[in-house]
């Protein structure tokens, strides 16, 4: 901060949590402020707190923008980031800034670290609330450091040993087409990028592509330098699945799913555990227009409640990291 600057609490309420039951740092503005000059001459602090955090929600900007929006998270975070390797349905609404997700507003999104189950991933995410829901669409947010203790060793040594095998496939009229994961037309480039992954992989159709790869359960924080617990293992559980879907497909052709590293199925007990964890440690609160939240993704995760009514919050992602094997 330059030092002619105020200090950020003297400009802002900044509220700090460490009960684990509200969002870790709440900055709240009073009133009228400039949005691009305020995020130049504090980025640092609000970079610093989400480090130490892992979530800072800011408050009571006058966003009022896709643009806008943009504008605020390359000034705190960098660049924006194509999405690519999806498994979500989003669409594009600025440059790289995207809807969080086009799902069906009855269905709930289960926990889970952005991109945690490619070998590119990235360590911040951002949600921007534009349109709040009237009921539900809560994006409730959970600190993994604490997933972590409340498993304990006898869990997480399993993992931490035979890391996590995912399983996708492209099967017409249910999940993500791949033309949609890999955001081309070309199969020879589906193959290169797989290739270039270190995925196995096999078109059992023209529509019908089957990928198979393995990572670690934990990866090195790049700031930090400690180990957290950063996978896609219990979104992509079959126990989590819609009911209809794993009654007419076998689990080898589910959209999305995870084993232990080794192919071995995870147990449902060890699900229930996460699942207790998820209940009684996630942090909700109700948006509210003009709500800006920074997570570090490999310290936060992140779900999305179901809603009624209209629902417009939006997306984006930096720093990337490129896991090497």
């Amino acid at each position: 901060m330059n030092s002619t600057m105020p200090a950020l609490d003297t400009v802002a309420e900044v509220r700090i949590s460490g009960d684990g039951k509200e969002c870790p740092v709440v900055i709240t503005f009073p009133g009228k402020i400039d949005n691009l000059e305020f995020c130049n001459a504090y980025k640092n602090e609000i970079n610093a707190l989400v480090l130490q955090h892992g979530a800072v929600l800011l408050r009571g900007l006058p966003i009022g923008s896709a643009e806008a929006f943009n504008s605020l998270f390359s000034i705190l975070a960098g660049e924006a980031m194509v999405y690519r390797n999806r498994t979500s349905p989003r669409d594009q609404v600025f440059r790289n800034v995207y809807t969080s997700t086009s799902h069906p507003s009855d269905q709930v999104i289960h926990m889970h670290t952005e991109n945690s189950y490619s070998t590119t991933y990235n360590r911040i995410i951002a949600f921007y609330c534009l349109v709040p829901p009237v009921s539900g669409g809560e994006t409730p947010i959970a600190d993994e450091r604490r997933l972590a203790a409340f498993l304990g060793p006898d869990i997480l040594d399993v993992f931490r040993q035979k890391g996590i095998q995912y399983t996708r496939n492209t099967i017409p009229g249910i999940g993500l087409d791949w033309r949609t994961i890999y955001q081309t037309e070309d199969r020879l480039e589906v193959n290169r990028i797989l290739e270039e992954s270190g995925m196995e992989y096999k078109w059992i159709s023209d529509d019908h592509l089957r990928v198979k790869w393995s990572l670690p359960a934990f990866q090195t924080h790049p700031i930090t330098g400690e180990e957290v617990w950063f996978n896609h293992m219990y979104f992509g559980h079959r126990s989590l699945c819609d009911p209809n879907v794993l009654e007419f497909f076998d689990e080898e052709d589910l959209p999305f799913v995870t084993r232990y590293g080794d192919g071995t199925s995870i147990g449902d007990e060890v699900i229930r555990r996460f699942s207790d964890f998820y209940d009684q440690h996630s942090i909700v609160f109700r948006w509210e227009k003009d709500d800006l939240l920074l997570l570090d993704n490999m310290l936060f995760s992140h779900g999305r409640r179901a809603y009624k009514g209209k629902r417009t919050i939006l997306t984006a992602m930096a720093q990337p990291i490129t896991f090497q094997r």
